[in-house]
């Protein structure tokens, strides 16, 4: 890359103050360089000045950028902070849920062997009563059969009277 001389820029720029050089005249050659070399720091402190100008502006807006983002990432961390809030309070229920859950699947152990021993007692009486009932039934037949034994009798008695 090529370095710009700021003197030929300068003259480049402002070609009024250009010098034809002369032999009758060399003072006013540098007094004219002087001015090219004054003009030449005056534009350079107007493109310097422009440019801290520019640079300030752009300052300003990266500071206004960062601000807002700034202000949005804030409002982010807000919201998130909130739904983890409310996360935590789902786990915490779902938690109580499965305590609860725990708590009636020991309660339903605790039946299901009490009701395997109630099961096993009800068929033990089940089938003593089915003995029971043929033991009546038996005992039945035999009351029956001496009713109608006592009834015969009876009735002979009677006749035989």
């Amino acid at each position: 890359m090529r370095s710009i001389n700021p003197c030929k820029a300068a003259r480049r720029a402002a070609p009024w103050a250009r010098t034809v050089p002369t032999s009758s005249s060399p003072p006013r050659r540098r007094v004219q360089r002087a001015a090219v070399g004054s003009d030449v720091a005056v534009g350079t402190l107007a493109i310097t000045g422009s440019l801290g100008i520019v640079g300030g502006t752009l300052a300003a807006a990266l500071y206004v950028l960062e601000r807002l983002k700034t202000e949005e990432l804030g409002r982010k961390i807000t919201r998130l902070q909130s739904e983890l809030v409310d996360k935590g309070k789902e786990v915490a229920a779902a938690g109580r849920e499965v305590a609860k859950a725990k708590e009636y699947t020991s309660e339903n152990e605790m039946y299901r062997t009490r009701y395997a021993e109630c099961t096993r007692d009800i068929l033990k009486l089940e089938r003593a009563l089915e003995l029971r009932d043929g033991q009546l039934e038996s005992f039945m037949c035999i009351a029956q059969r001496q009713i109608a034994y006592l009834e015969s009798q009876v009735r002979e008695l009677q006749k035989g009277d």
